[in-house]
């Protein structure tokens, strides 16, 4: 499926047509910028590839249509959803970053079986989970996206809730670091 809130811009190579069922969201730090990883996806030698990136300023990209499997997490690939973010490692999440996933995450788990919870069981899990989550299995990232977009899921799955019950998206305990949020 494509997600309406997102620039469509597909890619040719990298990633295979069909064969997504997704349970998981995985979340990603491109350790980049978005023009940088979109570039990088479109080459053939990268092998690499996500549904959606995320801007710092919450622009949102899909590159791989959800029903087809994207190579951004190796044996969870085929029940997995990627996003990739714009950043670092050890970043948090902009404010519209947060914004963009809870909208992106709530149009997920009404069209795919994504529940709306934290999941950090990378075998038999499902919901919104990490790529560093997955081990080697999932293609040995153990830094990505970082723990301050870890520590963010919980308040992304509360925004997601509350966009799906028609009410004003809300932060959750959410502090200041650094100017980022946490």
């Amino acid at each position: 499926m494509r997600y309406p809130g997102a620039e469509w811009k597909p890619l040719s190579v990298n990633y295979q047509t069909g064969g997504c069922t997704p349970r998981y969201l995985i979340l990603h730090i491109m350790e980049g910028t978005l023009p940088g990883s979109d570039s990088w996806f479109r080459n053939p030698a990268a092998q690499v590839s996500a549904h959606f990136g995320v801007g710092k300023d919450g622009t949102v990209i899909q590159w791989v249509d959800t029903a087809d499997t994207a190579w951004h997490a190796a044996n969870a690939n085929d029940v997995a959803i990627g996003v990739e973010h714009e950043g670092n490692a050890g970043d948090s999440l902009t404010a519209a970053q947060v914004a963009a996933d809870a909208k992106l995450l709530a149009w997920a788990s009404e069209h795919h079986p994504i529940p709306l919870q934290v999941t950090n069981d990378p075998q038999h899990g499902s919901g919104l989970a990490y790529h560093g989550l997955g081990g080697a299995a999932w293609g040995g990232h153990p830094q990505c996206p970082g723990s301050p977009i870890v520590t963010q899921r919980l308040s992304l799955i509360v925004r997601a809730k509350k966009i799906l019950t028609g009410g004003t998206p809300v932060t959750v305990q959410e502090h200041t670091t650094g100017g980022k949020l946490s």
